[in-house]
């Protein structure tokens, strides 16, 4: 692997694996990334070495943006994935909008972006509480978005899309506020699901052990893996399952897309109840939440209904069951 460093951020990198990645990339055709790949043509040279540092196809993402301005500017950004892991990172430095208020809205912390020509590119790291990484993302990779706030629109048609009004300088301030207040929400409420989750293990006396964020999106992996039918497309169970930009991805979208055969409803409650559950892993499918869990017999599909969506399976992957949040669909029970 090769090892770079930008300001605080060590990688190592395997350049010819996120090239191969690359290689099979489908790019989107729509306007905003035409108008992006016109800018890519004649990338300015601290530009182009930075994508080549990396192995990244610039073309190779999907632009999100908030439309043209009246004088031609086109601010976009999106993400890349490159093969490697971090060796070193900045830092995190969390702040509250109480602080943030009382600093006269001035962010005095550490800024972890790197600016290279009209590009800010910002690491996203797993192990910070506050990160946006897409659910695609391959296993071994990381994430990297950015931002070009001077883009502009090189096209001849007219964008499709138009930002008639700049913000100004207090709705700056109130999206900020907005962004932070959710970020915060997010936190709490991931706290508040998991001291749900540690009561109901304690008033039945479960043996529970926690899942990481890594660990998590492995076993969903896993999961697919054990409950698609061979003859099945993996590739689109997982786009579904795991990530999708057309559907919010749940496991049980294996049932509700009939990709599996399964019980459902009150069937599928009475086939979970009897079966051996001593050893299983409950998921949520809201929350990066998930226990291993030992003596976990008294569980019953009823109990299960105090939380809005999760999927509970057997060690072995011999069966497994889900209470969604729709009420059109599920509960699903599949035993292989």
């Amino acid at each position: 692997m090769k090892i770079v460093q930008y300001g605080y951020w060590k990688l190592a990198i395997d350049i010819d694996k996120t090239k191969e990645y690359y290689n099979t990339y489908e790019i989107k055709n729509n306007q905003a990334n035409r108008n992006f790949a016109e800018y890519c043509r004649n990338l300015a040279v601290e530009e182009k070495a930075f994508f080549d540092a990396f192995g990244i196809n610039p073309l190779c993402c999907e632009i999100e943006h908030i439309g043209a301005d009246k004088k031609g500017n086109f601010p976009c950004g999106g993400y890349y994935f490159v093969c490697g892991k971090y060796l070193g990172c900045p830092p995190e430095e969390l702040i509250t909008i109480e602080e943030f208020a009382k600093n006269e809205f001035i962010d005095e912390r550490l800024d972890p972006r790197i600016d290279v020509g009209i590009f800010q590119f910002d690491f996203q790291c797993e192990d910070y509480t506050i990160n946006e990484i897409p659910e695609d993302m391959p296993e071994g990779f990381f994430c990297i978005r950015f931002w070009c706030e001077e883009m502009k629109w090189l096209l001849p048609e007219r964008p499709e899309e138009m930002m008639y009004e700049p913000p100004r300088f207090w709705e700056v301030h109130k999206m900020i506020k907005e962004r932070v207040d959710s970020k915060t929400q997010q936190v709490l409420g991931l706290e508040e699901t998991k001291s749900d989750f540690l009561h109901f293990f304690e008033e039945i006396n479960i043996k529970a052990m926690p899942l990481d964020k890594k660990e998590i999106k492995q076993y969903k992996k896993e999961w697919i893996n054990f409950f698609a039918p061979k003859d099945a497309d993996i590739k689109e169970i997982k786009k579904i399952c795991l990530s999708s930009h057309k559907y919010t991805p749940f496991l049980w979208h294996i049932f509700s897309f009939n990709f599996v055969n399964c019980e459902s409803e009150d069937d599928a409650k009475t086939m979970f109840n009897q079966q051996n559950k001593n050893i299983c892993v409950i998921v949520s499918n809201v929350d990066y939440i998930a226990y291993r869990l030992e003596n976990a017999e008294n569980i019953t599909a009823e109990l299960l209904d105090r939380f809005v969506d999760v999927t509970i399976t057997a060690s072995d992957f011999s069966w497994t069951y889900t209470k969604t949040h729709e009420n059109t669909c599920g509960p699903y029970f599949y035993k292989k």
